[in-house]
């Protein structure tokens, strides 16, 4: 399977190096190609650097990490017609820093940025998945405490299966299928919690589990 990602910082670097891992081949979309030398060099045979036109032509599953004040102009550089058909694991967070931090969200509290980029992007099968963890975390989910637990939300049952599976590869033993994209809202709530207790503590490693009670 291609992977094409659509963000060249660190969570974009980092999924790649993870999906290349499992033996995936990815593409990092960029408006500035020199950016991703390094990580070109670090990151082997299977890893390409093209524009976002060329990354999201290149995957069969393409993922969106770009901070949100540049998602929708990066759509619009990758074109939107490229999008069609294919799975879009969307890990962004519609975070607004304008206020300084912590930052607040970006969209109204009745809809989600998983929502807006599917409204972007009508004939792609958008999947919110990773957006609650570091960019290390997201390719490595182990902890001594356990295992964390992997959130997701759709519409598209199959694209959903193929996003689980692929966090299967990355180590991820526990993933939770919360329904359509209209819990994606859920999950972005989360990230602000995750993003609080980060600037309170200074810790940025943490990640959550849902832990049953024993009868």
């Amino acid at each position: 399977m291609k992977i094409g990602i659509i963000g060249s910082g660190i969570v974009g670097q980092q999924l790649g190096i993870g999906f290349m891992r499992t033996g995936l081949e990815v593409m990092i979309g960029t408006r500035d190609k020199s950016k991703l030398d390094e990580w070109k060099k670090n990151a082997g045979a299977k890893a390409s650097v093209g524009s976002n036109e060329e990354a999201v032509k290149f995957g069969e599953v393409i993922v969106l990490a770009t901070a949100w004040s540049g998602t929708e102009n990066a759509i619009s550089l990758a074109g939107k017609e490229n999008f069609s058909g294919k799975i879009l694991i969307d890990v962004t967070n519609p975070l607004d820093f304008s206020q300084g931090t912590p930052p607040k969200i970006a969209v109204p509290f009745d809809n989600s940025g998983a929502q807006h980029v599917q409204k972007w992007l009508p004939d792609a099968k958008v999947v919110k998945a990773f957006n609650i963890v570091n960019a290390h975390t997201m390719i490595n989910p182990k902890y001594k405490e356990g295992s964390p637990d992997l959130f997701i939300a759709g519409n598209d049952k199959k694209a959903k299966e193929e996003v689980t599976s692929i966090a299967k590869q990355l180590d991820w033993a526990n993933i939770i299928d919360l329904g359509d994209l209209s819990e994606a809202i859920w999950l972005e709530t989360l990230t602000m919690l995750w993003v609080h207790y980060g600037f309170k503590f200074n810790s940025w490693t943490h990640a959550f589990s849902i832990n049953k009670k024993v009868k």
